[in-house]
């Protein structure tokens, strides 16, 4: 998935992906530039085009909302033909656990997230997240952007570690925060930073019963 993409294509990929999900039509170039913090829209432009040139997007002329998902892509989009996402792995909600990510099984999606790239489940353990509504034993679908609004539930890597928290992110200090007042809210600072990458946001929650 993405192999063909640079880390920032992937960042611009995902950013406009889930700007389509979130709003029901695509970024224009200038909003794409403010959320990426650039000077000009040259850099911007061309990045989509190498998406495009990659099969990753399509690009109409003369609309300042030109670009669009492609439908008929194989294995892209809805690469999973009864629109189900694997279940890479575990992930605490309490202690951090090592996400083994390999395939463990397929669980279906809701259907607004039909079409969306790189979901995927992960198996909750522990309980910092039960004001959140995350029980142990809960499923978490999660949708993988590159940027995080301050408070959003997401699953953060901690040393290649995975755990659900509540993302903050001011400055050289970020907070993982529980949603449980029997756990303690997990901060680095600084160089210790660099440590902790994001996973992805939790947008689904699935329970047995």
């Amino acid at each position: 998935m993405f192999s063909d993409l640079t880390a920032r294509q992937r960042e611009f990929f995902l950013f406009i992906q889930n700007f389509i999900v979130d709003n029901g039509y695509p970024p224009s170039i200038r909003e794409i530039q403010h959320a990426f913090g650039l000077k000009s829209t040259k850099g911007v432009k061309g990045h989509i085009d190498r998406l495009v040139d990659k099969g990753y997007l399509d690009r109409k002329n003369g609309s300042a909302r030109a670009i669009s998902l492609p439908s008929n892509r194989s294995g892209f989009g809805r690469r999973i033909s009864d629109n189900q996402a694997p279940i890479i792995g575990r992930v605490a909600a309490g202690l951090p656990i090592l996400a083994i990510e390999n395939e463990e099984g397929r669980m279906p999606i809701p259907d607004r997230f039909y079409g969306v790239e790189g979901l995927f489940w992960l198996e909750v353990h522990g309980e910092s997240m039960i004001d959140e509504g995350i029980f142990d034993g809960d499923y978490v679908l999660v949708r993988p952007i590159p940027f995080l609004e301050e408070g959003t539930v997401a699953v953060i890597l901690v040393d290649n570690e995975a755990t659900v928290k509540k993302f903050y992110h001011r400055g050289d200090t970020i907070r993982l925060v529980p949603a449980n007042p029997q756990y303690k809210t997990m901060e680095f600072h600084g160089s210790a930073c660099a440590d902790i990458q994001v996973a992805g946001k939790v947008v689904a929650i699935f329970r047995f019963t």
